[in-house]
């Protein structure tokens, strides 16, 4: 396959220079069918396939090759290698290493002075809105949780500065992932995608500075992009007005939607009636144009590309170690897997709001709901917990010990090692469907109505968790119904049976 940067040339020549495929072939040196090929591609989704490893012979020259084409650099351009020049060096200097034809070395060098000394087309920042622009921003603010805490999070806003109309969504951080989950949200919401979007230089989407002020985009960014067919545009360093419209608009949501302090308690739901916030707000005159900002982000739509038919999946993906607890670190906080992954290599791939530990096979070992902050950690504890149960006598000797509430402590202490093997499975079983403070809240039940046993404690556990129907007390009358009475003989009872005896 291409590069992104590759693709993304051929579809600029043909999408906004017009060019015919021959042209293009012409002009790449790509054969008609690649060239048709990405024309044709509408789908940038990146599948993932277990990793292969080929080690090359090359490999110990690498470094001591990206030294000398990174010194090129600031080299004038007629004295800079040739892949030539870089394999007679080599052989010259390090004969001893060189265990490759000049065939391999002259690949590499390609590949690595496309990323070195690569060139993208200028574009001046278009300062006259058009129908179909956008701007995109983040910006902070704060809620209360369940517990009533002000919390700090993030806000994507999405503006089309021709109809003054904006969108946002909320998120934990500011992130790859928060960014292109938010564009996507509104992408599916509105059914079309803007032609080009401007852009600051967020660390989300620009990975570094490159140079003359060139932003070099981050590589899931620009397969973002390509997916949906949109132009980027930069800010210039050091003007923000050049994305004024989207700026104010985060100012302008912060002070309507989130004043009085909003308690959230589940980020999709508010997202969710954020749509009809931000279409109700649009149904008022444009502050200059007079007419209805709802009805000038027609013309905005009518601007638009239609949505790409396949979804992009937001995630990033990479590789940890866990430690000897079994628990990695991704973004600065701790996540559990499994304990027989303990000091073993692990996949993470991150969307926005979720954290999934793959073995190296991409089988999940365990999902998490994403952490935002820092020193933050999350347990899943059923996969120490089946361990444990299998062999009992590790369990004060574990790090999970530690970890669990005082009340589940004192009692698997008390217990003997079949007391503390069916302990244990209980606590297992109530941790499929409930977290632990649940299963703290059952054991004390239990402990208060003088059962410890772990029958006891599961009784206990449905007892608190039913969800059987509550009966309605009855109503009675004040004063009981009068019955006949019936008056009895021990005699007459005497005189049937002599009777039934005579016959």
């Amino acid at each position: 396959m291409l590069s992104m940067d590759d693709i993304k040339y051929i579809k600029r020549l043909h999408g906004c220079e017009g060019a015919s495929i021959r042209e293009i072939m012409r002009r790449t040196g790509y054969h008609y069918e690649t060239v048709k090929k990405y024309l044709n591609m509408e789908d940038f989704n990146e599948p993932l396939h277990p990793p292969r490893e080929v080690p090359s012979l090359l490999d110990p020259l690498k470094p001591i090759i990206d030294s000398w084409l990174e010194e090129d650099l600031a080299a004038p351009r007629k004295q800079r290698h040739t892949a030539k020049r870089v394999y007679k060096r080599l052989l010259q200097e390090y004969p001893e290493k060189l265990a490759v034809k000049q065939r391999t070395v002259q690949y590499y060098v390609s590949q690595k002075k496309k990323e070195l000394f690569k060139t993208q087309n200028k574009a001046y920042l278009p300062l006259t809105h058009i129908p179909g622009e956008a701007q995109v921003d983040f910006g902070h603010f704060s809620y209360k949780n369940d517990n009533g805490e002000m919390v700090g999070a993030l806000k994507l806003t999405m503006s089309f500065p021709y109809s003054n109309h904006a969108y946002c969504q909320i998120f934990g951080g500011e992130n790859q992932e928060c960014l292109l989950q938010g564009m996507k949200n509104i992408f599916e919401h509105l059914g079309k995608v803007p032609s080009r979007m401007v852009f600051d230089n967020l660390s989300a989407a620009v990975a570094h500075m490159g140079a003359g002020h060139d932003r070099i985009m981050s590589e899931g960014f620009k397969r973002f992009m390509l997916h949906y067919g949109i132009e980027v545009f930069f800010c210039n360093g050091a003007a923000g007005w050049e994305k004024g419209n989207v700026e104010t608009k985060v100012g302008y949501e912060r002070r309507n939607m989130f004043v009085p302090v909003p308690t959230i308690l589940n980020f999709k739901i508010f997202n969710e009636k954020l749509w009809t916030y931000c279409e109700n707000d649009a149904i008022r005159p444009h502050y200059a144009k007079g007419t209805s900002i709802d009805v000038l982000f027609k013309e905005d739509l009518a601007a638009m590309k239609v949505l790409n038919k396949t979804p992009f999946d937001v995630y990033s993906f990479e590789s940890r170690i866990a430690d000897k607890y079994a628990k990695i670190s991704f973004d600065s906080n701790l996540y559990s897997s499994s304990p027989r992954y303990a000091k073993e290599a692990v996949y993470v791939k991150a969307t926005s709001d979720k954290v999934i530990i793959l073995n190296m096979e991409y089988a999940m070992v365990a999902e998490h709901a994403r952490l935002y902050g820092k020193g933050r950690e999350s347990l899943i504890w059923l996969p120490y917990i089946d361990l444990l149960a299998k062999r009992p006598t590790a369990l004060k000797y574990s790090a999970f010990y530690e970890g669990l509430p005082d009340n589940w402590q004192k009692y698997l202490n008390s217990q003997d090692y079949e007391g503390k093997k069916k302990g244990l499975a209980a606590l297992y079983f109530m941790l499929q469907k409930h977290d632990m403070r649940k299963a703290s809240d059952v054991l004390s039940f239990a402990l208060s109505n003088g059962v410890q046993d772990a029958d006891s404690i599961l009784a206990g556990y449905r007892t608190l968790t039913s969800e059987a129907q509550q009966l309605q007390p009855m109503q009675l009358q004040n004063v009981a119904a009068r019955m006949p009475t019936f008056p009895t003989s021990n005699e007459k009872y005497d005189e049937f049976f002599r009777k039934e005896d005579q016959s």
